[in-house]
């Protein structure tokens, strides 16, 4: 007899056994989700939408290689912005290991912001301009055709009314798009001398506008004690002129927000004339302050004014005119009637980005990180380290870590309630603040307000391109 042969194999567990059965079985299912991903891919590119959102295999088609974004500033120095850049770089790269990441920023300087201004403006119609930089919020509308629009994945405009204050909403928003994102916030606030108002609780004390005017005049003294002819030897308030008071165009266009009245297309009110009225009045009746004085802020700095409205920045030239003086900041005042809140005045910087970049999500990205609570404090802080504080947060959430910041705390407290505008000063907008200006001086000189609140109206209008209205 021929030897045994080896024992057979036990049978399959379940009764099957078949090999190539058992990989057939599994090369089915996975041939009809290719062709579903396939599907998927084909119908994705007819519809011309962004193959990078499909689900599983998105990755496959997002954007790769080398990415560069260059970034205008023009305050902050380079030591301060690129620690954010480069933990943004790396948290971006981690998500995204195609690409390679560059973020080059520059601290612009330019003789004036106009000329900023009128160059940022000129080089993104060429095509030649930055991919990210810093803009005046009053120059979004006239800038947005340059601008790519906020991506609603990036930032949803809920969120952004829930992140940032209704001003910057207001000045980003275009039709119904988004075209910029504050990194910071600023507007009015009343400097007072902390040794001139000794004694005196002036958030409690100067409410109203009736309020400033009664310490302007009481802390006000003339030569001899003659209010109607002599010189002005200790001046109660900057108030009432145009040339010597910095801001005075942004006051005058509190005045009027606060009475209703838009400082582009309603000069020609009584509300409006009598916004101008009450200004000059602090000059030409009271006389708390005049033409002859210095420039508001270095009075102020060497004690000659008790109290001036300017933005909070403002308080970093005072420090450094007079590191003794010891001063601190309030709500400006209000009119008798105003809602609670009142009517306040911002005045700040936003960053774009080019409409003429293709990696424009990217650069979203980038902003939108940067306004997170972690970045902002750690822009805040960094800046701090050379100067007394940093750019005030635009982060509401963050308001309540300055209230007892005796400049930045009045400024946030009143950033909800703030309005704005193109007759801002220190914007890049002298046009606009320069009619204003004009009119201010006219009345001086002996002009009713109505009649050189016509002017400024004419001038306006002619800057922002409206025909003259017929006779």
């Amino acid at each position: 007899m021929p030897p045994a042969g080896p024992p057979s194999l036990p049978p399959a567990e379940g009764g099957g056994g078949n090999l190539i059965e058992r990989i057939r079985g599994l090369v089915r299912p996975l041939a009809i989700l290719g062709i579903l991903l396939l599907l998927g891919v084909v119908i994705f590119s007819l519809a011309g939408l962004d193959l990078s959102k499909l689900p599983l295999i998105g990755g496959l088609f997002g954007q790769g290689g080398e990415v560069t974004l260059t970034y205008w500033g023009l305050w902050e120095n380079p030591d301060v912005v690129n620690p954010l850049i480069a933990s943004f770089i790396e948290e971006y790269e981690r998500e995204n290991p195609r690409i390679n990441l560059t973020i080059n920023y520059e601290k612009r300087s330019f003789g004036t912001l106009e000329q900023y201004k009128e160059t940022l403006l000129t080089r993104l119609r060429q095509g030649t301009g930055p991919d990210v930089f810093r803009l005046h919020n009053s120059w979004v509308e006239d800038f947005s055709e340059e601008l790519a629009a906020l991506p609603a994945e990036v930032l949803s405009e809920q969120d952004y009314i829930l992140r940032f204050y209704p001003a910057a909403l207001s000045s980003a928003k275009v039709g119904t798009e988004i075209f910029a994102i504050p990194l910071e916030y600023d507007g009015l606030v009343l400097f007072y001398n902390k040794t001139l108002l000794t004694g005196v609780n002036v958030g409690e004390t100067i409410k109203t506008w009736e309020d400033f005017r009664r310490e302007a005049v009481r802390l006000t003294t003339w030569a001899g004690n003659d209010r109607d002819k002599g010189a002005i030897t200790q001046a109660g308030a900057a108030f009432g002129t145009a040339n010597n008071i910095s801001h005075s165009a942004d006051i005058l266009s509190l005045l009027m927000a606060q009475s209703g009245v838009d400082s582009l297309s309603e000069l020609n009110t009584q509300a409006a004339a009598d916004a101008l009225t009450f200004y000059t009045n602090f000059a030409l009746v009271d006389r708390v302050w005049d033409e002859t004085l210095p420039f508001s802020i270095n009075a102020f700095a060497n004690g000659q004014v008790a109290m001036i409205i300017a933005p909070s920045w403002r308080a970093l030239d005072i420090a450094a005119l007079n590191p003794e003086l010891e001063f601190a900041a309030a709500p400006v005042p209000q009119l008798p009637a105003a809602e609670e809140g009142g009517v306040h005045w911002g005045t700040f910087w936003m960053e774009g980005v080019s409409a003429d970049i293709a990696s424009s999500d990217i650069a979203w990205r980038f902003l939108e990180f940067l306004t997170r609570e972690e970045q902002q404090r750690s822009f805040y802080a960094e800046a701090a380290k050379t100067r007394p504080f940093g750019e005030p947060y635009a982060l509401r959430s963050l308001a309540e870590s300055l209230a007892e910041h005796e400049i930045l705390g009045a400024l946030l407290s009143t950033a909800p309630n703030a309005v704005s505008g193109k007759t801002v000063d220190f914007s890049g907008n002298s046009p606009y603040v320069d009619a204003l200006k004009l009119a201010i001086g006219e009345v001086l000189a002996g002009k009713k307000s109505v009649n050189a609140l016509e002017t400024a109206q004419l001038t306006i209008d002619q800057l922002e391109g409206k025909p003259p209205l017929e006779e």
